[in-house]
């Protein structure tokens, strides 16, 4: 390889830590081009931070297809890694551009994942997905060597647009720590505390885990909750918790201090997404030592089923999520092996090691990609 352009869907800090890896592990010159800045505004609030990746330069493009031929032409032979195409026309255009060159592509991308409910969720996963989105996006197929599938193990999803599973390499996300976080192991002191965070919508499934409490409380289950955000599923969670008089404390948005605090500090956190492609929000969690409990919905779970680090339950299933959650606050032998475990997977996550990783696994499936 006699040099490599990353083209990256933004400076979001979920790819560009795995990028800035790649960059000093490659002995060739290593390009980063973006189409948009996304560390701004809200995400800024939440520990997005541009100068987290100042040591990074990168060009941007937006969508003008004139300066992204003129990155193509300044760098013949090159290899380009992709970290978008569907919701990129641009991009789409110079992957088949730099295939025709006779230049190797590669993709970096999620699962489709259908995170609506109803008619609208209908259409997308039986008509948008399987057929627009399968025939608007046949020509990257065809000019890829592979897609890196950033939502872990599960592969069916890609499929269902047109990858072959030859070209199906699984991946996941792995961003570095929270900026000022730290890795504290977990010791039980008598007080559970369960924290959930997120925007509170249906495809994050609030309500499941406010039903688990229910049942907990039911069972006299000793714990306590947390819940950061707010969102459209607020004002019922409230209603419910009040209602069963649940030691559930809704905190709204918090500052990054804050919640770099909470992760630090929780027992346990808990994810329940009934269908999102990944959950950065585990990572973040478990490079501050927290055990995880997480929904199969969620391509994040390959977290917990690879290094052991909390449990799992199945999507929608409160009861299941309830008697995970009975288990880790009751057998305390349990509780301490997922404890260390979270700690122990700390280093093995970080974008250094995933950068590794990611390369031997393209070069054991593609020679000569890098």
């Amino acid at each position: 390889m006699k040099g490599l352009v990353i083209w990256a869907q933004s400076d979001c800090r979920s790819m560009m830590g795995l990028y800035r890896a790649l960059i000093g592990m490659l002995n060739v010159p290593v390009v980063v081009v973006i189409r948009d800045y996304k560390a701004e505004g809200q995400r800024q609030k939440v520990g997005f931070r541009h100068e987290e990746f100042s040591d990074v330069n990168m060009t941007i493009i937006g969508e003008d297809y004139n300066k992204g031929i003129e990155i193509l032409n300044e760098h013949p032979g090159y290899n380009h890694l992709f970290g978008a195409y569907q919701n990129a026309p641009t991009y789409r255009r110079l992957i088949c551009e730099a295939k025709r060159r006779g230049e190797r592509v590669g993709v970096l991308s999620e699962s489709p994942c259908v995170m609506v409910d109803g008619l609208k969720g209908w259409v997308k996963e039986n008509i948008y997905l399987p057929i627009l989105v399968k025939r608007l996006v046949k020509p990257v197929m065809d000019a890829s060597d592979f897609v890196v599938n950033l939502s872990g193990d599960g592969s069916l999803a890609l499929q269902h647009i047109g990858w072959r599973p030859c070209q199906i390499i699984p991946f996941g996300y792995f961003p570095p720590p929270v900026l000022g976080s730290n890795v504290v192991r977990r010791m039980r002191n008598g007080d559970f505390h369960i924290l959930v965070t997120g925007i509170m919508t249906w495809h994050r499934a609030p309500d499941t885990v406010i039903k688990a409490l229910c049942l907990l409380k039911q069972w006299k289950v000793p714990y306590r909750a947390t819940f950061t955000q707010n969102g459209p599923m607020l004002s019922y969670l409230k209603g419910v918790a009040q209602k069963n008089n649940l030691p559930v404390d809704f905190k709204g948005f918090v500052p990054i201090e804050e919640l770099i605090k909470l992760y630090e500090t929780c027992s346990v956190y808990v994810a329940a997404g009934r269908r999102e492609p990944w959950g950065m929000r585990l990572n973040d969690a478990l490079q501050c030592g927290a055990p995880l409990v997480v929904s199969r919905g969620m391509g994040g779970v390959q977290l917990v089923d690879e290094y052991g680090c909390g449990e799992s339950f199945e999507a929608d299933d409160y009861l299941d999520l309830a008697c995970k959650l009975r288990r880790l606050i009751e057998d305390e032998g349990r509780y301490q092996l997922v404890s260390h475990n979270a700690v122990s997977a700390a280093e093995p996550i970080a974008p250094e090691s995933k950068a590794k990783a990611l390369i031997k696994l393209i070069s054991s499936r593609f020679e000569g990609w890098f």
